[in-house]
């Protein structure tokens, strides 16, 4: 049985790699800073893979296909898919039988994602996975959402998976420790005029939903209320996700409103001590 060590969710704006001085030092540093004692919970308690959820970009998937949720099987991912990002470029590797044993268990409760054996994985995944392993040699189990297209899945479902996953992991046995990681949002617009507004009000509004693991008003959320703070907002599908396996308080080790990078940058932290078993 899979021990989830460590979890954590962390904003994903390709700029926090690919324009990283761009930002002011301070807020810089009080993001990186709380990313970091996130990633130190995954190696300090010495996790053999990393299941990492983020959204799709429209680099696997587009309107012909494209899933609401889709897992990784493969041993072998490819990534960075941006030439632009500064971190190694190639191949990712990944740990099919945990991917499998995931999918097997999520199917058991009533969920169907899709299956992908040749992911390519662009910042949404690669920069936050980056940051955990800078060598990029951690086995890695992508899980893509669609936080793109409407119809999207239910904020509500969201949160429902994550639980799912939760049992999942507890009936693993292909690892011993395992760390999830969310990665997207906070609030940020892409590809319209309102590029480089970022929501405050909302992220904080979110983020102490987050903290308190109350999410009587967010799960029920249409997306056009959502849509309010940005287009980007929609990521927060992969913090839900997140918040559904751990249910309990998050503790919000960051939160910068980076204008540089257009987007609200957070990371949250869930303490699992002791560790699920």
């Amino acid at each position: 049985m899979a021990r989830v060590v460590a979890a954590f969710a962390a904003s994903h704006a390709p700029m926090m790699l690919a324009a990283r001085d761009i930002a002011p030092a301070a807020q810089r540093d009080r993001f990186f800073d709380g990313l970091g004692q996130a990633v130190r919970r995954v190696r300090e308690g010495g996790a053999e893979a990393v299941v990492v959820i983020s959204n799709e970009h429209f680099t696997n998937f587009f309107l012909g296909n494209f899933p609401q949720h889709c897992v990784g099987l493969a041993d072998r991912h490819t990534g960075p898919a941006e030439p632009w990002l500064p971190m190694p470029h190639g191949d990712v590797p990944g740990h099919s039988a945990l991917a499998h044993e995931l999918t097997r268990h999520l199917l058991g409760q009533g969920f169907e994602p899709a299956l992908s054996h040749d992911l390519h994985l662009d910042h949404g995944v690669m920069t936050v996975y980056h940051a955990v392993d800078e060598t990029l040699r951690l086995p890695l189990v992508p899980i893509l959402q669609n936080c793109a297209v409407a119809p999207m899945p239910a904020l509500r479902r969201c949160h429902e998976l994550g639980a799912a996953l939760g049992k999942a992991l507890a009936e693993c046995t292909a690892v011993d420790r395992v760390a999830v990681v969310a990665a997207g949002g906070l609030s940020h617009t892409i590809g319209t005029e309102r590029v480089g507004e970022i929501d405050t009000e909302f992220d904080r509004w979110f983020l102490d939903r987050m903290a308190a693991n109350r999410f009587d008003d967010v799960l029920d959320m249409a997306d056009r209320e959502l849509e309010a703070a940005g287009n980007g907002a929609h990521e927060i599908r992969s913090w839900l996700t997140l918040a559904g396996l751990a249910d309990r308080p998050a503790r919000i080790l960051a939160y910068e409103p980076v204008q540089e990078w257009i987007t609200g940058m957070g990371v949250a932290d869930y303490d699992l001590s002791p560790a699920w078993s």
